[in-house]
Protein backbone atom coordinates (compact mmCIF):
# COMPACT_ATOMS: atom_id res chain seq x y z
CA UNK A 1 0.00 0.00 0.00
CA UNK A 2 1.25 3.26 -0.92
CA UNK A 3 2.05 6.14 1.62
CA UNK A 4 -0.28 7.91 0.34
CA UNK A 5 -3.38 5.44 0.46
CA UNK A 6 -2.14 4.94 4.23
CA UNK A 7 -2.88 8.55 4.98
CA UNK A 8 -5.96 9.51 3.36
CA UNK A 9 -7.72 6.51 4.78
CA UNK A 10 -6.30 7.19 8.12
CA UNK A 11 -7.51 10.73 7.81
CA UNK A 12 -10.97 8.78 7.01
CA UNK A 13 -10.41 6.88 10.15
CA UNK A 14 -11.10 3.16 8.63
CA UNK A 15 -9.83 -0.02 10.42
CA UNK A 16 -7.35 -2.47 9.44
CA UNK A 17 -9.96 -4.64 7.51
CA UNK A 18 -11.51 -1.99 5.67
CA UNK A 19 -7.76 -0.35 4.38
CA UNK A 20 -7.15 -3.96 3.46
CA UNK A 21 -10.02 -4.64 1.10
CA UNK A 22 -9.79 -0.18 0.06
CA UNK A 23 -6.48 -1.90 -1.23
CA UNK A 24 -8.17 -4.72 -2.93
CA UNK A 25 -10.82 -2.46 -4.60
CA UNK A 26 -8.46 0.09 -6.05
CA UNK A 27 -5.88 -2.75 -7.33
CA UNK A 28 -9.28 -3.92 -8.89
CA UNK A 29 -10.36 -1.24 -10.56
CA UNK A 30 -7.00 0.89 -11.25
CA UNK A 31 -5.75 -2.61 -13.52
CA UNK A 32 -8.72 -3.51 -15.24
CA UNK A 33 -10.57 -0.07 -15.70
CA UNK A 34 -9.87 3.15 -13.85
CA UNK A 35 -12.67 4.99 -15.04
CA UNK A 36 -15.03 2.93 -12.94
CA UNK A 37 -14.82 5.35 -10.23
CA UNK A 38 -16.56 7.89 -12.35
CA UNK A 39 -19.52 6.13 -11.53
CA UNK A 40 -21.88 6.23 -9.13
CA UNK A 41 -22.26 3.81 -6.55
CA UNK A 42 -19.20 1.49 -7.85
CA UNK A 43 -17.84 0.37 -4.46
CA UNK A 44 -20.96 -1.42 -3.35
CA UNK A 45 -21.49 -3.19 -6.68
CA UNK A 46 -17.98 -4.55 -6.77
CA UNK A 47 -18.19 -5.19 -3.16
CA UNK A 48 -19.22 -8.97 -3.60
CA UNK A 49 -16.39 -9.76 -6.27
CA UNK A 50 -13.85 -7.95 -4.22
CA UNK A 51 -14.37 -10.09 -0.93
CA UNK A 52 -14.54 -13.10 -3.44
CA UNK A 53 -11.86 -12.72 -5.12
CA UNK A 54 -10.05 -12.08 -2.56
CA UNK A 55 -10.65 -14.95 -0.28
CA UNK A 56 -10.16 -17.48 -3.53
CA UNK A 57 -6.65 -15.54 -4.05
CA UNK A 58 -5.82 -16.73 -0.34
CA UNK A 59 -7.02 -20.11 -1.11
CA UNK A 60 -4.69 -20.75 -4.05
CA UNK A 61 -1.65 -19.36 -2.19
CA UNK A 62 -2.10 -21.71 0.78
CA UNK A 63 -1.37 -24.37 -1.62
CA UNK A 64 2.37 -23.31 -2.42
CA UNK A 65 4.95 -26.04 -2.54
CA UNK A 66 8.04 -25.10 -0.44
CA UNK A 67 10.59 -23.01 -1.89
CA UNK A 68 13.14 -24.69 -4.10
CA UNK A 69 16.97 -23.74 -3.02
CA UNK A 70 18.74 -21.82 -6.19
CA UNK A 71 21.91 -22.10 -5.10
CA UNK A 72 24.66 -23.66 -6.46
CA UNK A 73 24.42 -26.76 -3.48
CA UNK A 74 20.92 -26.92 -4.53
CA UNK A 75 21.20 -27.41 -7.96
CA UNK A 76 24.10 -29.93 -7.73
CA UNK A 77 21.70 -31.87 -4.83
CA UNK A 78 17.82 -31.25 -6.07
CA UNK A 79 17.51 -32.56 -9.56
CA UNK A 80 14.56 -30.82 -9.68
CA UNK A 81 15.77 -27.52 -10.11
CA UNK A 82 18.02 -29.18 -13.33
CA UNK A 83 14.38 -29.46 -14.97
CA UNK A 84 13.71 -26.19 -14.62
CA UNK A 85 16.75 -23.86 -16.22
CA UNK A 86 18.51 -25.85 -19.35
CA UNK A 87 21.82 -24.96 -17.92
CA UNK A 88 23.58 -23.70 -15.07
CA UNK A 89 24.21 -20.62 -17.35
CA UNK A 90 20.41 -20.25 -17.95
CA UNK A 91 19.99 -20.12 -14.15
CA UNK A 92 22.11 -17.37 -13.85
CA UNK A 93 21.08 -15.72 -16.57
CA UNK A 94 17.48 -15.86 -15.00
CA UNK A 95 19.03 -14.23 -11.38
CA UNK A 96 21.07 -11.93 -12.87
CA UNK A 97 18.24 -10.85 -15.16
CA UNK A 98 16.30 -9.73 -12.51
CA UNK A 99 16.07 -6.03 -11.82
CA UNK A 100 13.66 -6.83 -8.95
CA UNK A 101 15.88 -9.57 -7.26
CA UNK A 102 18.86 -6.78 -7.63
CA UNK A 103 16.85 -3.97 -6.56
CA UNK A 104 16.03 -6.14 -3.14
CA UNK A 105 19.70 -6.77 -2.42
CA UNK A 106 20.87 -3.53 -2.79
CA UNK A 107 19.23 -3.06 0.56
CA UNK A 108 21.10 -4.13 3.49
CA UNK A 109 17.42 -4.03 5.68
CA UNK A 110 16.53 -7.08 3.30
CA UNK A 111 18.88 -9.52 5.06
CA UNK A 112 20.94 -12.01 3.04
CA UNK A 113 17.98 -14.28 2.19
CA UNK A 114 14.78 -13.79 -0.77
CA UNK A 115 11.95 -15.51 -1.71
CA UNK A 116 10.15 -15.52 -5.19
CA UNK A 117 7.66 -16.56 -7.52
CA UNK A 118 9.47 -18.46 -10.48
CA UNK A 119 7.07 -17.80 -13.12
CA UNK A 120 7.38 -19.80 -16.40
CA UNK A 121 5.54 -20.71 -19.66
CA UNK A 122 5.81 -24.83 -19.87
CA UNK A 123 6.27 -26.76 -23.49
CA UNK A 124 5.10 -30.06 -24.27
CA UNK A 125 6.99 -31.72 -27.40
CA UNK A 126 5.98 -34.90 -28.13
CA UNK A 127 8.47 -37.17 -30.49
CA UNK A 128 10.11 -40.58 -30.86
CA UNK A 129 13.41 -41.61 -29.47
CA UNK A 130 15.43 -44.35 -28.03
CA UNK A 131 14.55 -45.29 -24.28
CA UNK A 132 15.30 -47.89 -22.28
CA UNK A 133 12.91 -50.07 -20.79
CA UNK A 134 13.42 -53.00 -17.82
CA UNK A 135 16.95 -53.02 -19.35
CA UNK A 136 16.38 -53.34 -22.80
CA UNK A 137 16.96 -50.37 -25.34
CA UNK A 138 14.06 -49.79 -27.59
CA UNK A 139 13.94 -47.54 -30.66
CA UNK A 140 11.06 -45.11 -32.09
CA UNK A 141 9.34 -45.20 -28.53
CA UNK A 142 6.95 -42.19 -28.57
CA UNK A 143 8.07 -39.58 -25.93
CA UNK A 144 7.06 -36.31 -24.32
CA UNK A 145 9.83 -33.98 -23.56
CA UNK A 146 9.46 -30.98 -20.98
CA UNK A 147 11.03 -27.99 -20.84
CA UNK A 148 10.67 -24.78 -19.64
CA UNK A 149 11.50 -20.92 -20.80
CA UNK A 150 10.08 -17.58 -20.36
CA UNK A 151 11.45 -17.10 -16.65
CA UNK A 152 10.26 -14.16 -14.53
CA UNK A 153 11.07 -13.54 -10.76
CA UNK A 154 7.76 -11.74 -8.99
CA UNK A 155 6.90 -11.06 -5.59
CA UNK A 156 10.08 -11.05 -3.86
CA UNK A 157 10.33 -10.95 -0.43
CA UNK A 158 12.18 -11.81 2.45
CA UNK A 159 10.09 -14.85 3.97
CA UNK A 160 7.82 -17.75 3.11
CA UNK A 161 5.10 -16.58 5.12
CA UNK A 162 5.92 -12.86 3.35
CA UNK A 163 5.93 -15.08 -0.37
CA UNK A 164 2.44 -16.91 0.46
CA UNK A 165 1.01 -12.81 1.01
CA UNK A 166 2.93 -11.93 -1.73
CA UNK A 167 1.00 -14.71 -3.53
CA UNK A 168 -2.29 -13.43 -2.40
CA UNK A 169 -1.65 -9.97 -4.24
CA UNK A 170 -0.84 -11.59 -7.51
CA UNK A 171 -3.29 -13.95 -7.55
CA UNK A 172 -5.73 -10.75 -7.07
CA UNK A 173 -3.98 -8.24 -9.39
CA UNK A 174 -4.26 -11.54 -12.00
CA UNK A 175 -7.45 -12.02 -11.90
CA UNK A 176 -8.30 -7.91 -12.25
CA UNK A 177 -5.50 -8.42 -15.72
CA UNK A 178 -8.14 -10.82 -16.73
CA UNK A 179 -10.89 -8.33 -16.93
CA UNK A 180 -8.83 -6.12 -18.12
CA UNK A 181 -7.88 -8.45 -20.84
CA UNK A 182 -11.51 -9.11 -21.35
CA UNK A 183 -12.63 -6.02 -21.68
CA UNK A 184 -9.50 -5.48 -23.82
CA UNK A 185 -10.61 -8.37 -26.65
CA UNK A 186 -14.40 -7.68 -26.35
CA UNK A 187 -13.30 -3.86 -27.27
CA UNK A 188 -11.18 -5.16 -30.15
CA UNK A 189 -14.52 -7.47 -31.67
CA UNK A 190 -16.63 -4.53 -31.60
CA UNK A 191 -14.39 -2.53 -33.83
CA UNK A 192 -13.76 -4.99 -36.15
CA UNK A 193 -17.18 -6.26 -36.06
CA UNK A 194 -18.04 -2.68 -37.21
CA UNK A 195 -14.96 -2.28 -39.31
CA UNK A 196 -16.51 -5.55 -41.53
CA UNK A 197 -20.18 -4.32 -41.30
CA UNK A 198 -19.23 -1.36 -43.70
CA UNK A 199 -17.29 -4.15 -45.96
CA UNK A 200 -20.82 -5.91 -46.08
CA UNK A 201 -22.96 -2.93 -46.60
CA UNK A 202 -20.14 -1.73 -49.40
CA UNK A 203 -20.77 -4.70 -50.86
CA UNK A 204 -24.34 -5.12 -50.76
CA UNK A 205 -24.42 -1.65 -52.53
CA UNK A 206 -22.16 -3.02 -55.36
CA UNK A 207 -24.49 -5.60 -55.94
CA UNK A 208 -27.70 -3.62 -56.00
CA UNK A 209 -26.01 -1.89 -58.94
CA UNK A 210 -27.66 1.27 -58.09
CA UNK A 211 -23.63 2.80 -57.45
CA UNK A 212 -20.27 2.23 -57.98
CA UNK A 213 -17.81 1.73 -54.66
CA UNK A 214 -14.42 1.98 -54.61
CA UNK A 215 -13.65 -0.04 -51.54
CA UNK A 216 -9.83 0.25 -50.85
CA UNK A 217 -10.67 -1.75 -46.92
CA UNK A 218 -9.01 -4.98 -46.47
CA UNK A 219 -10.84 -8.50 -46.25
CA UNK A 220 -13.62 -8.51 -48.82
CA UNK A 221 -12.31 -11.47 -50.76
CA UNK A 222 -14.28 -13.65 -48.08
CA UNK A 223 -17.30 -11.71 -48.16
CA UNK A 224 -20.11 -14.10 -49.65
CA UNK A 225 -21.05 -13.18 -53.28
CA UNK A 226 -24.95 -13.62 -52.77
CA UNK A 227 -26.97 -11.07 -51.56
CA UNK A 228 -29.34 -13.08 -49.18
CA UNK A 229 -25.93 -14.50 -47.75
CA UNK A 230 -24.44 -10.92 -47.11
CA UNK A 231 -28.16 -10.40 -45.47
CA UNK A 232 -27.59 -13.24 -43.88
CA UNK A 233 -24.37 -12.55 -42.70
CA UNK A 234 -25.32 -9.15 -41.82
CA UNK A 235 -27.71 -9.99 -39.59
CA UNK A 236 -25.41 -12.54 -37.79
CA UNK A 237 -22.89 -8.86 -37.21
CA UNK A 238 -25.63 -7.29 -36.52
CA UNK A 239 -26.74 -9.61 -33.51
CA UNK A 240 -22.98 -9.74 -32.02
CA UNK A 241 -22.69 -6.00 -32.20
CA UNK A 242 -25.76 -5.37 -30.25
CA UNK A 243 -24.20 -8.26 -27.61
CA UNK A 244 -21.17 -6.23 -27.65
CA UNK A 245 -22.53 -2.79 -28.07
CA UNK A 246 -22.25 -2.63 -23.43
CA UNK A 247 -18.89 -2.66 -23.98
CA UNK A 248 -17.90 0.85 -25.12
CA UNK A 249 -19.81 2.39 -22.12
CA UNK A 250 -18.40 2.61 -18.25
CA UNK A 251 -21.58 0.81 -17.32
CA UNK A 252 -20.89 -2.15 -19.70
CA UNK A 253 -16.93 -2.95 -18.70
CA UNK A 254 -18.14 -2.31 -14.92
CA UNK A 255 -20.36 -5.32 -15.73
CA UNK A 256 -17.49 -7.31 -16.94
CA UNK A 257 -15.11 -6.36 -13.84
CA UNK A 258 -18.20 -7.49 -11.75
CA UNK A 259 -18.49 -10.87 -13.42
CA UNK A 260 -14.98 -11.68 -13.43
CA UNK A 261 -14.61 -10.99 -9.88
CA UNK A 262 -18.52 -12.58 -8.32
CA UNK A 263 -16.89 -16.16 -10.34
CA UNK A 264 -12.93 -15.46 -9.83
CA UNK A 265 -12.48 -19.60 -10.06
CA UNK A 266 -13.64 -19.80 -14.00
CA UNK A 267 -11.24 -16.89 -14.74
CA UNK A 268 -8.07 -17.70 -12.88
CA UNK A 269 -7.49 -21.94 -13.00
CA UNK A 270 -4.70 -23.48 -10.68
CA UNK A 271 -4.17 -26.97 -11.27
CA UNK A 272 -1.41 -29.21 -9.18
CA UNK A 273 0.71 -31.21 -10.93
CA UNK A 274 3.39 -33.94 -10.28
CA UNK A 275 5.08 -34.83 -13.24
CA UNK A 276 7.91 -37.74 -13.24
CA UNK A 277 10.38 -36.63 -15.66
CA UNK A 278 14.05 -38.51 -16.48
CA UNK A 279 16.92 -35.68 -16.22
CA UNK A 280 16.63 -34.73 -19.98
CA UNK A 281 12.83 -34.10 -19.06
CA UNK A 282 11.40 -37.15 -21.07
CA UNK A 283 8.49 -38.00 -19.17
CA UNK A 284 8.32 -41.33 -17.49
CA UNK A 285 5.84 -43.60 -16.26
CA UNK A 286 6.12 -45.74 -12.92
CA UNK A 287 5.71 -48.71 -15.23
CA UNK A 288 8.67 -47.82 -17.14
CA UNK A 289 11.11 -49.93 -15.14
CA UNK A 290 13.58 -46.82 -14.25
CA UNK A 291 13.79 -44.08 -11.62
CA UNK A 292 11.99 -40.84 -12.10
CA UNK A 293 12.57 -36.91 -10.86
CA UNK A 294 8.89 -35.83 -9.39
CA UNK A 295 8.91 -32.44 -10.17
CA UNK A 296 5.36 -30.72 -8.41
CA UNK A 297 4.31 -27.35 -9.80
CA UNK A 298 1.29 -25.18 -10.22
CA UNK A 299 -0.28 -24.33 -13.56
CA UNK A 300 -2.29 -21.52 -13.41
CA UNK A 301 -4.60 -20.32 -16.01
CA UNK A 302 -5.49 -17.11 -16.91
CA UNK A 303 -9.05 -16.05 -18.68
CA UNK A 304 -11.41 -17.37 -20.26
CA UNK A 305 -11.13 -15.93 -23.95
CA UNK A 306 -7.83 -16.72 -25.21
CA UNK A 307 -6.69 -18.83 -22.38
CA UNK A 308 -3.08 -18.14 -21.23
CA UNK A 309 -1.38 -20.73 -18.71
CA UNK A 310 1.85 -20.41 -16.95
CA UNK A 311 3.72 -22.37 -14.44
CA UNK A 312 4.29 -21.36 -10.80
CA UNK A 313 7.32 -22.30 -8.58
CA UNK A 314 8.48 -20.82 -5.41
CA UNK A 315 12.52 -20.33 -4.71
CA UNK A 316 14.95 -19.25 -2.54
CA UNK A 317 18.34 -17.29 -2.82
CA UNK A 318 20.77 -15.81 -0.63
CA UNK A 319 23.50 -13.29 -2.04
CA UNK A 320 26.06 -15.70 -0.88
CA UNK A 321 24.35 -18.25 -3.70
CA UNK A 322 24.21 -15.31 -6.37
CA UNK A 323 28.33 -14.96 -5.86
CA UNK A 324 28.67 -18.24 -6.00
CA UNK A 325 27.24 -19.01 -9.39
CA UNK A 326 28.93 -15.97 -10.89
CA UNK A 327 32.21 -17.15 -9.38
CA UNK A 328 31.60 -20.49 -10.83
CA UNK A 329 30.15 -19.41 -14.43
CA UNK A 330 32.78 -16.86 -14.89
Amino acid sequence: MSKLWQWIMNILGLGHEQRELEVYFQTLVQVAEPKIELLPGWRDRLKTGVVRSRAYAETLAGSLAPALDLSPQGYNVDRRVGLLFATPDVLLGVLDGSKALHEYFLHASHGDEAYALLVMQCYQKRHFGSALRNGQLLDDVAQTVVSFGGHRLVGICNSEQGLRQEAVQRAFHALAAVAARRIALQAGRLQSLNTEKTQVELKLATLSGKAVVVDATPGNERLPDSRAELLAYLAEIDQELAELAPIATLEGKLEVVKRVSNAPEQYLAVRNEQLLLDRMGIVRSPGDGEDGIALSMETVTFGRIEPMERVVVPVRITRQALKAWRERLA
